[in-house]
């Protein structure tokens, strides 16, 4: 046995101490053929740092081989060593055989820097040399695709499939195509593309975006099918449980969209939505006291929670329960003092325990956010009929009629104000 091959040996017995050491004598008593052949065997299983080794290694025997530098500057890039990788690609000109795979090269070195036009024209460069080439195709289609240039994307998406071409680099053309359609909302033809992927073969976030594809067609069976497995296969999916909980409310199955609420909870205490929709769906239910809870223990846990503050506290309105509304808003009044909702909520408490010029402050502090809201201004007439302002009670009436012209008892009070201003 050579040793190279008792290199592989060791490398794929997770010993790589022996590896390293055996690698010195294989560079000793093997030939370069088979210390090149080493080299990509090494790369192909991850062993990056020990190829690196062989390439450059060879490349001080052979300095006018070009495909070592690509296969270095290969390496290289992956690491993060860009300078290193850029002089070795700089070295090989136009008329070298391994040109083609330097300009691959180079566009992922340039990609990885974020310099996405520089990569294109070296992308560009080469599609003109080989624009049949399937690699350069398929790097032209990730490059669009990273930019989420997804008509660019699938044009050269397409062409793959046209070939017959369905995985390059451990990687779908299917479900490139489909993410691709997606992002150019078209969304049928994003199903039709992950329906030619057997479902095992897709990852979570495939298998997500597939669901969620098929919950926006409406094929709703399809979807939930699709979100059973993902959860099967990663329990801890979060947004997964997020959109179980959207079909479950889309069936009117609270109780379920309420019990994957709080499933996805136990493994991401931090989802704000999951609160919000599991609360909702308790109401919808019936289960105050669990909207309550829920709410109430995300309010401790999330960041920024003054979407869930303004929910317990429309509860608690739900609930009559005023004092609890009071206390809440008032525990909170920094963080709500922008919140337009927080000084309706509050005026409506305080008028109910007769603190009415106060409610009538609170209300008049978003007059200009909540004038065209009917609800609003029905609040607000209910409130003026209290502290006795004509004038203001009749401006309100009128923009309320404005919007609901119909309402018989508003229309009536309107009409005895005028008539009272006429005697």
């Amino acid at each position: 046995m050579s040793f190279v091959q008792k290199v592989l040996a060791a490398v794929d017995q997770g010993d790589l101490t022996s590896a390293q050491a055996l690698l010195q004598k294989a560079f000793q008593q093997d030939t370069d053929d088979d210390l090149y052949a080493l080299a990509e065997a090494l790369n192909q299983r991850g062993i990056s740092d020990q190829a690196a080794l062989i390439y450059q290694h060879l490349l001080d025997k052979y300095p006018q081989e070009d495909i070592l530098k690509v296969n270095l500057a290969e390496i290289l890039v992956s690491n993060n060593q860009m300078d290193a990788a850029t002089d070795l690609l700089a070295q090989i000109s136009e008329d070298s055989p391994a040109y083609l795979n330097a300009l691959l090269t180079s566009a992922d070195l340039y990609q990885s820097m974020g310099l996405y036009e520089v990569s294109e024209q070296k992308l560009l460069t080469a599609l003109k040399i080989a624009p049949q080439e399937s690699v350069v195709q398929f790097a032209m289609a990730e490059l669009y695709f990273t930019e989420n240039k997804f008509q660019l994307a699938i044009t050269f998406y397409e062409k793959l499939l046209a070939a017959q071409i369905t995985e390059m680099a451990g990687i779908s053309i299917h479900e490139r195509l489909a993410a691709s359609y997606a992002g150019t909302g078209n969304y049928e033809q994003a199903v039709q593309q992950y329906r030619q992927v057997q479902a095992a073969l897709l990852n979570t976030d495939n298998l997500y975006n597939y669901a969620r594809l098929e919950y926006e067609l409406h094929n709703y069976s399809a979807a939930k099918r699709l979100v059973q497995q993902l959860l099967q296969q990663a329990p801890d999916y979060s947004a997964a449980y997020v959109l179980a909980v959207r079909l479950a409310n889309q069936q009117h199955d609270f109780a379920t969209a309420v019990k994957m609420a709080q499933l996805g909870l136990n493994y991401d205490p931090f989802n704000q939505l999951l609160y919000q929709m599991g609360a909702k769906a308790a109401v919808q239910l019936g289960s105050l006291a669990t909207a309550q809870q829920l709410l109430t223990t995300g309010i401790s846990q999330v960041s920024e929670p003054g979407a869930l503050i303004m929910q317990l506290s429309d509860l608690f309105l739900r609930q009559n329960d005023h004092t609890a509304n009071l206390k809440l808003l008032d525990q909170y009044q920094t963080t709500l003092a922008q919140e337009p909702r927080y000084h309706w909520n509050k005026a409506r408490s305080l008028f109910q325990q007769e603190h009415v010029d106060d409610a009538l402050q609170e209300m008049l502090l978003v007059y200009q956010t909540y004038q065209a809201d009917p609800n609003y201004l029905r609040d607000l007439i209910q409130i003026l009929q209290v502290v006795q302002k004509p004038q203001l009670l009749k401006n309100a009436l009128q923009k309320y009629l404005h919007y609901v012209p119909d309402d018989s008892a508003m229309v009536e009070l309107l009409d005895e104000l005028q008539f009272s201003d006429e005697n």
